[in-house]
């Protein structure tokens, strides 16, 4: 869909995506009825210890461990929130928090950098968790540790390098690295998963499939007025990379926001704000 908007000249395009399948699958699940019953279960396979009703009636926390709602995006704010809880629950006296989320906000990376002083861990909870759960049942997973709860795959960028030529403003970009969550939590057979290993340790950027970018990103609606994507022959000869560096040149500011996006061969999304 966004190639095709690029080869029709679509300028700006707004894409977003509408299905939900985590949301979906606990609507559709016959077991756990209600949200703060599948966040014991999983408080169960990460190893955290529940509290008890006389120590908090929040079911969605363990001994210091967060587990959020498949029916919502885990947000800033759900960090903010757990930080809060690390300061005040039970006398505050926790040296880390943990967040254990199923989909989550674009822009989560840019929250988990504004509060990375306050020892908080962010991690994915497995995406076909409830299938599993419906297929082995609770007890088996406990026994084979095989559920694995793996870091969020995000995007760096190198510091902008900007250059005021005239009434324009020359804005250098350039990929440094991807860093995708664990080929584990990724339905793909054991020799992809290697395979996949193996492009992480060597290439990871290869992974992006698409990347763009908003010079005058307003916090709200991302406008892209550049990209690149695999199989793209304008900025590059080779199909099976995009380009990991472009100039801009757009009209001179004081201050900006960039927004850089990506995209990756299995459809996550995500991005990087940098102020200039």
């Amino acid at each position: 869909m966004r190639k095709r908007f690029i080869d029709q000249e679509v300028k700006p395009f707004l894409y977003q995506s509408i299905g939900d399948y985590q949301k979906e699958a606990f609507r559709n699940n016959k077991r756990y009825k209600h949200v703060g019953d599948l966040s014991q279960v999983v408080l169960g396979l990460y190893g955290a210890l529940p509290f008890t009703p006389e120590q908090t009636n929040d079911r969605n926390f363990g001994s210091l461990v967060m587990v959020d709602s498949p029916n919502r995006l885990t947000t800033a704010a759900t960090i903010r929130r757990a930080v809060e809880a690390k300061a005040s629950l039970l006398g505050g006296d926790w040296e880390k928090v943990v967040v254990l989320g199923w989909n989550f906000a674009f822009d989560i990376s840019q929250a988990i950098q504004k509060y990375a002083d306050s020892n908080v861990e962010v991690l994915v909870i497995p995406p076909d968790l409830l299938d599993k759960l419906a297929k082995k049942g609770y007890k088996k997973l406990i026994d084979d540790r095989s559920v694995r709860f793996s870091s969020l795959q995000y995007l760096v960028a190198k510091p902008l390098v900007v250059k005021q030529n005239g009434d324009q403003d020359e804005i250098d970009v350039a990929l440094e690295n991807y860093v995708l969550l664990s080929p584990d939590n990724i339905p793909l057979d054991d020799r992809d998963k290697e395979k996949l290993q193996q492009v992480l340790e060597r290439d990871p950027l290869s992974l992006i499939e698409y990347w763009s970018i908003d010079p005058d990103y307003d916090g709200v609606t991302f406008r892209s007025t550049w990209q690149d994507y695999r199989e793209n022959m304008e900025n590059d000869n080779d199909p099976l990379h995009c380009v990991y560096k472009t100039r801009l040149r757009v009209p001179h500011k004081e201050s900006r926001q960039v927004c850089i996006k990506a995209v990756d061969v299995f459809g996550f999304e995500s991005q990087v704000i940098e102020e200039v």
